[in-house]
């Protein structure tokens, strides 16, 4: 499920960016000399980072957002894998309406041309192979996909001078998970099991675990994830895990998100297999890319699609209302 998919034979890419590298110098243009340096802790160890919100580069549309959220526009963005996902098609639009130019992910010879002060983004197998070239041009700080969405949006705060504005969004998101939490338990479904999975293929499906932010809100309104396939586990790789066709039925619970999208490779949905059968449980299909997110986009994304499977508010957010949901996070640190 890496978002960041590999178009570029990764042995040319080296030998041009070794070229450029030789030709240009290395390291990037960086901030400048009297701006303030601060030392975090990357999923590839800790960088070291002179903090600027200019000329900053995003490996990713999820980081990207991330940063217009915290109001750094950075000058490019890789784009997505995942085609049709409607919180990708959301990020991207808001990226464009922000004038950041989406490119090819793949194309680390782009990042290289532009010289950018700081480069970010989610780890993914690409930024693992990758790391050692791109830290030839400028700080590179990936953050490891595991990472708390409030995590990670301070660390985005930190290394670009906008940790308060992180803060003003942490503290927002938490009083809106705490919200619907009230919310929850006055509804009496409180304690609920909670089951998230989704088609991963012809025959395959997957479960997902507690360990990225669907999975932590979730249990932060006070409901409960189901041990089976270790849903109730935070350290699955990749945040999930494979089920076959034959262990279907052991998804269902009384509550279950169904996500769609990309992460279906074509594969039937999971509610159109005779051997899942839900009964009278609360189903809702939602998005997969948001809620397989990690970061402070997903959560009222996430937030909206609770509300309205377990009290009845509103209806499954679609792309529009995703837009409408981070123009509103913007607002915060206005």
């Amino acid at each position: 499920m890496s978002t960041i998919p590999r178009r570029t034979p990764l042995l040319i890419v080296l030998a041009a960016v070794a070229l450029l590298l030789s030709s240009c110098g290395s390291g990037g243009t960086g901030a400048s000399g009297d701006s303030p340096s601060v030392t975090l802790a990357g999923a590839y160890g800790e960088v070291d980072i002179a903090v600027t919100d200019e000329k900053v580069w995003a490996l990713d549309p999820r980081t990207a957002t991330e940063l217009l959220a915290l109001g750094v526009t950075p000058t490019h963005s890789g784009n997505s894998a995942h085609k049709g996902d409607a919180a990708f098609v959301a990020r991207e639009q808001l990226l464009a309406e922000a004038g950041v130019e989406l490119v090819d992910p793949g194309r680390i010879e782009l990042i290289l041309q532009a010289r950018p002060s700081l480069v970010v983004g989610e780890q993914t197998p690409s930024s693992d192979e990758l790391i050692d070239e791109l830290s030839k041009i400028a700080p590179v700080l990936i953050i490891d996909a595991a990472t708390p969405w409030d995590q990670g949006l301070g660390l985005l705060g930190q290394a670009t001078g906008h940790r308060d504005r992180a803060e003003a969004i942490i503290e927002h998101l938490d009083q809106a998970i705490a919200t619907t939490g009230a919310d929850i338990e006055q509804a009496g479904s409180a304690g609920e099991i909670v089951s998230l999975i989704s088609a991963c293929g012809a025959g395959t499906f997957c479960a997902y675990g507690s360990g990225r932010t669907a999975g932590s809100i979730l249990t932060d309104v006070g409901l409960r994830r189901p041990a089976a396939h270790g849903q109730d586990r935070g350290d699955a790789s990749y945040g999930y895990t494979t089920v076959s066709e034959e262990k279907l039925s052991e998804l269902t619970a009384p509550v279950i998100f169904v996500f769609t999208g990309s992460v279906q490779y074509g594969a039937p949905n999971p509610l159109d297999n005779p051997l899942f059968e839900v009964g009278d449980a609360r189903v809702g299909e939602v998005d997969f890319a948001a809620w397989y997110g990690s970061g402070s986009f997903d959560v009222p994304w996430i937030l909206n699609d609770i509300r309205a499977v377990l009290l009845g508010e509103g209806t499954i957010a679609d792309r529009q209302r995703g837009t409408e949901l981070f123009q509103e996070l913007r607002k915060v640190t206005a």
